[in-house]
């Protein structure tokens, strides 16, 4: 009897071993778990940070892209503004080389209507030179003629004073 007491207690005690084994082996795995999830809340509260350290920098980037897209539309419409100003300038280049072109035909026109005036008016000189000449040819005849007729009056003067005297006679 006494060693059936005991035999049992000896059993009654093993379990208890056993128990607190399955305890102190259960407490350690807590530990671990917590320890496992203390570490997966860090890990998952650096991964937050860096998230919203990501989604930061991604704004600032989106930001930036934003400015550098409208410096480019800006750009875009200085260079579009140039063309069109150079567009321009080269028209009124065109406009003012027409211009000079016809500034030039005419000036060209008005030089060579000036010679043939200048011409006219040499042509208009000799003819008037040889009016003077034959103005004053026809004066030296009409001086000649004059002088001829003097003479005839003279003889005729003394031919009639010849009648006169023969008469008287």
């Amino acid at each position: 009897m006494a060693q059936e007491t005991s035999g049992s207690a000896t059993a009654e005690a093993r379990r208890d071993i056993d128990v607190q084994a399955e305890v102190e082996l259960l407490r350690m795995r807590m530990d671990e778990a917590r320890q496992e999830a203390q570490s997966a809340r860090q890990y998952a509260m650096q991964a937050s940070g860096l998230a919203r350290q990501a989604q930061a920098q991604a704004r600032q980037v989106q930001h930036q892209a934003q400015h550098a897209q409208q410096d480019a539309n800006q750009a875009n419409q200085q260079a579009q503004q140039a063309r069109q100003q150079a567009m321009l300038a080269t028209n009124q280049a065109q406009q003012a080389q027409s211009e000079a072109d016809r500034a030039q035909s005419q000036a060209q026109q008005a030089q060579g209507e000036a010679n043939q005036s200048q011409q006219r008016a040499s042509t208009a000189q000799e003819q008037a030179d040889q009016a003077t000449q034959l103005a004053q040819q026809a004066e030296d005849q009409a001086n000649r003629a004059q002088d001829r007729a003097g003479q005839w009056e003279i003889q005729l003067h003394q031919i009639r004073q010849q009648a006169r005297l023969q008469q008287g006679r």
